[in-house]
Formats: C-alpha cells, sequence, structure tokens
C-alpha cells in the first residue's frame, strides 16, 4: 500500500511540474523574464496556498497556523 501512496504522489508531483508549461505557447510575444516572474509567482506563491487551502480542515485559516 505504501508503494500505491508514493507512486500516486510521484504522479501528481509530475502533473503539476509539466502542467506549469502548457501556457507557453500562449505567452510567446512575452519576454522571458516576465514569463518566468510569473510561472514564479505561481509556482511558489499561488498553488502552495492553493494546495494549502484544500489540505486544511474546514473552518482552519492560513492565518492560525502563523
Amino acid at each position: 500500500m505504501e508503494i500505491i501512496a508514493g507512486l500516486l504522489i510521484i504522479a501528481i508531483g509530475s502533473f503539476g511540474q509539466s502542467s506549469s508549461y502548457v501556457p507557453i505557447r500562449k505567452v510567446r510575444d512575452w519576454s522571458w523574464e516576465s514569463f518566468w516572474l510569473v510561472q514564479g509567482i505561481f509556482a511558489w506563491i499561488v498553488f502552495p496556498w492553493l494546495g494549502a487551502l484544500l489540505a486544511l480542515p474546514e473552518g482552519t485559516t492560513l492565518g492560525q497556523l502563523w
């Protein structure tokens, strides 16, 4: 069972990593600095924050954890 859970975690991580490159076709006219800045904000701030909100029990806020 632990092996299946590990494989599931790897699959979710792989999907998340590969989906971050999907919008590359839409932003071809952007400079690379702008693209990496926007991608970094979503990858390091927005998506982890949303994941934390989904993982917390109902009624818990992120402010209570700090």
